[in-house]
């Protein structure tokens, strides 16, 4: 079941912000701090621009979290993922596919014009791509990276 994060789910999300970072090897030169994932997790709670939602069927096995905002030439809105996650052992069902379509609903009821999404973890991309375009999200920009 799909549902917005409550107090409750904050060791849960903790544990499974340690898994992400992990497995994300486009992340591994970034400390992981369960102080952050807290800090995040209360300023998305507390945020009317934000969204926070998990998969929870005997367990969290999946979560996601994203934003709304006016585009800086527009009053329109765009929603945007901050970050997507489906436990490896939960994977290749239909959670990530749950997620999204309630953040759909949230952007949706939000206002939103359209909703970006991004791969930038490093976790399975082609899979995560494919995912998106049979969705219906197409290709729309290209992101570079410089490490510091």
């Amino acid at each position: 079941m799909i549902r917005p994060w409550v107090e409750d789910d904050l060791d849960s999300l903790i544990a499974m912000g340690q898994r992400l970072h992990n497995e994300a090897e486009a992340y591994s030169h970034f400390e992981f701090s369960p102080y952050r994932v807290m800090q995040t997790f209360f300023g998305i709670m507390q945020s009317e621009d934000q969204v926070g939602l998990c998969y929870d069927k005997d367990g969290i096995k999946g979560a996601m979290a994203g934003a709304i905002y006016p585009q800086f030439f527009s009053k329109g809105k765009t929603a945007s993922e901050l970050f997507v996650f489906v436990e490896q052992t939960a994977r290749g069902g239909l959670i990530g596919k749950r997620l999204l379509a309630g953040f759909e609903h949230w952007a949706m009821a939000m206002g939103a014009k359209e909703i970006r999404v991004g791969v930038s973890s490093g976790i399975l991309p082609g899979r995560t791509v494919g995912l998106y375009k049979k969705l219906g999200y197409n290709p729309t920009a290209t992101q570079l990276r410089k490490t510091l």
